[in-house]
């Protein structure tokens, strides 16, 4: 059987909040003909960045995540501004949310965080030679602590489930799959 996208036959926002907006949405299966109602999460495209200091540290953010209850251990990460560059914005997002800057910036991939109900995409980058350059700048809605962690620690921090965020492992994934094609740093 050949899977084809489904005909779009309605869409309503039935809620707008600050960072997504809720739809109800009709699709008809092209292999039915059934109509069927989904709710889908748009908001707009973010960007995650592997920060990593000459010496091997990654620079990395502890934050309360309230979706998960729980304090969580990830790379810095956020929206992309309307009309801002990817690129652009993962270096924004480095310096505000760590204070860091990094001498190079370079994308790794780009990923549908939960393609079956959110419309946006996420862009992974590498940030290389990252050193300390200025304050945080934090959003109200954020209480960051800036973190560095070894390399050598990240499997055994991963194993352990210290760090468990979706989307940090998958940017950790694009990079280790580039690194298995050849040197990085």
């Amino acid at each position: 059987m050949t899977i084809r996208p489904w005909d779009e036959v309605s869409e309503e926002t039935l809620a707008r909040y600050k960072v997504f907006h809720v739809k109800k949405a009709r699709r008809r299966s092209p292999r039915t003909g059934a109509e069927i109602g989904f709710f889908l999460l748009e908001t707009p495209d973010w960007v995650n960045v592997l920060p990593i200091t000459a010496d091997g540290q990654i620079v990395m953010v502890r934050q309360y995540r309230h979706g998960y209850r729980k304090v969580s251990l990830e790379i810095p990460g956020g929206l992309i501004d309307p009309g801002e560059d990817p690129a652009t914005a993962a270096a924004r997002e480095l310096s505000e949310e760590t204070g860091f800057e990094a001498e190079r910036v370079e994308p790794l991939g780009v990923m549908n965080p939960n393609p079956s109900m959110m419309t946006n995409r996420c862009f992974a980058y590498l940030a290389t030679g990252c050193r300390r350059a200025g304050e945080l700048r934090m959003d109200p809605g954020e209480d960051i602590e800036v973190v560095t962690v070894p390399l050598g620690e990240l499997d055994g921090r991963i194993r352990a489930g210290e760090i468990d965020h979706a989307i940090v492992l998958a940017t950790i994934s694009f990079w280790r799959a580039r690194s298995a094609a050849g040197p990085i740093l």
